[in-house]
């Protein structure tokens, strides 16, 4: 799918910070690509969840690292003829995809 290959060009760059219950932290972002693949527009974060108090301090860290993976692995390298399906798409960055 088309999400399991932006994963798979995110997973070089993605950095998650890390402490206590860091790992439970999931950053999801709503991301715009111009037809060639670079970045139409700056990520924007939808939503942080599995905040606790012990991760609290961590979550800006967490949502900057999640942008700034996106950014790096831009261009992003997708079929042409499905622009449609991938100009815009949410996406959310956890523990598992530093894997």
């Amino acid at each position: 799918s088309l999400i399991a290959e932006i994963r798979r060009q995110l997973k070089p760059h993605w950095s998650p910070p890390t402490g206590a219950d860091a790992d439970k932290l999931v950053t999801f972002l709503r991301v715009r690509l111009n037809r060639d693949g670079t970045i139409a527009s700056r990520p924007v974060v939808i939503r942080t969840t599995g905040q606790t108090a012990s991760n609290r301090g961590q979550v800006s860290l967490h949502q900057e690292r999640a942008i700034r993976a996106v950014e790096l692995a831009a261009p992003f390298r997708l079929p042409d003829q499905f622009y449609d399906a991938w100009k815009d798409f949410d996406i959310s960055l956890d523990q598992r995809l530093a894997l």
